[in-house]
């Protein structure tokens, strides 16, 4: 059995650095016309992350003279792979940002260990070094990356009807992903230092690489609301802000109430699944920015809570209806306007305190 793990741990390892080095060059290309500035900087942290099974590559094919020049040259692209995943969570979770002079700070690692190779700094172990360089980066911005994707997961109720295509989770899995590679690493080499750890860790990997292949190239425009619109939307939201200016006279304020209460009630919008801000404010004749304003000022509400909430009295009515006893939770789930049993059994127990299924039974027995 041991014969057939080297074979089998190079075979991983080209499937590793061929799927890394072909996701970046589409992501970078830009091929599906999305999140194209997340893109090109998640597809710059793949194509480093291949590099670093460049020396078992060589290997394979029987490059001996490794040049030491080259083997630096790797070592300091590598150095910028945490900032590199950083600046791709920054722009998935806010496309229209713009860099700034603080942003040139994130290269101030790698420009440090580029300056101790060129002027030939004395440093004892500098391969210890470099790694120590990585993972206080790594922790870093791993730790930045959670707390911007936490934020964003709240964000984007300010858009969307539902968050499930849009809420960034499987960042957040890649993350978690590679914390446990690192732990199961290091847990391996304390317990069995002359171990054959390669094949274990890569085909964790390699996992880890075809996850992200499938969500990095399933991600669908996250905002689509404009520029403009966004930044408007969102300081309207900050609940920080005091005297927040009024976009809507009062009497206006609550004519366009009853107009909104009208439409969810008689056009039933909230039953389209892909319903969004934008396309509410198209049926409203108004800008994404008012509508927002509508829906705070008007239903202390953010337009998630204001659509789903209609979605579970429609789904109340449903799951009571002796005409679609037939459906299934998933089917009442759709038929409301969710995009899935998770999402709408979320939803329905934070409204309701209670499960679609003990509703059902709580209201048959009735």
């Amino acid at each position: 059995m041991k014969y057939l793990l080297k074979p089998l741990n190079s075979f991983i390892v080209i499937i590793i650095a061929g799927a890394l080095v072909l996701l970046a060059f589409l992501l970078i290309s830009n091929v599906l016309k999305v999140n194209r500035k997340a893109n090109i900087f998640f597809g710059g942290f793949l194509l480093i992350w291949a590099s670093f099974w460049s020396e078992e590559i060589a290997a394979l094919i029987n490059f001996k003279t490794y040049p030491e020049t080259l083997d630096t040259f790797l070592i300091l692209l590598q150095l910028f792979v945490p900032a590199l995943f950083y600046y791709s969570v920054l722009y998935f979770t806010n496309p229209y940002r713009k860099i700034g002079y603080s942003d040139w700070v994130h290269l101030l690692v790698p420009f440090l260990a580029l300056l101790s190779i060129l002027f030939k700094f004395k440093i004892n172990n500098p391969n210890q070094f470099i790694v120590f360089l990585l993972l206080f980066q790594a922790l870093f911005y791993t730790i930045w990356s959670f707390v911007l994707l936490q934020r964003h997961e709240k964000r984007i109720e300010f858009f969307n009807s539902s968050r499930e295509s849009v809420d960034l989770k499987w960042i957040k899995q890649i993350i978690a992903g590679l914390v446990f590679i690192s732990v199961f690493i290091t847990i391996y080499n304390l317990a069995l230092p002359g171990g054959n750890l390669n094949i274990y860790a890569n085909s964790l990997t390699l996992l880890i690489v075809f996850f992200t292949a499938y969500h990095a190239m399933s991600q669908r425009e996250i905002f689509i609301v404009s520029e403009k619109d966004m930044e408007q939307i969102l300081h309207n939201e900050d609940d920080t802000l005091q005297n927040k200016p009024k976009l809507i006279p009062d009497n206006e304020l609550a004519f366009l109430k009853e107009k909104l209460v009208r439409l969810m009630e008689k056009d039933k919008p909230y039953l389209e699944g892909d319903l969004s801000l934008p396309k509410l404010a198209e049926y409203m004749h108004l800008s994404p920015h008012h509508l927002s304003y509508l829906l705070n000022e008007g239903f202390n509400k953010n337009f998630f809570q204001l659509v789903n909430s209609y979605r579970v009295e429609e789904s109340k009515k449903l799951l009571l209806s002796k005409e679609h006893d037939h459906l299934s939770i998933l089917g009442i789930a759709y038929e409301a306007g969710f995009n899935s049993k998770t999402a709408f059994n979320n939803v329905f127990k934070k409204n309701t305190g209670t499960t679609p299924t003990e509703f059902k039974k709580n209201g048959s027995h009735r």
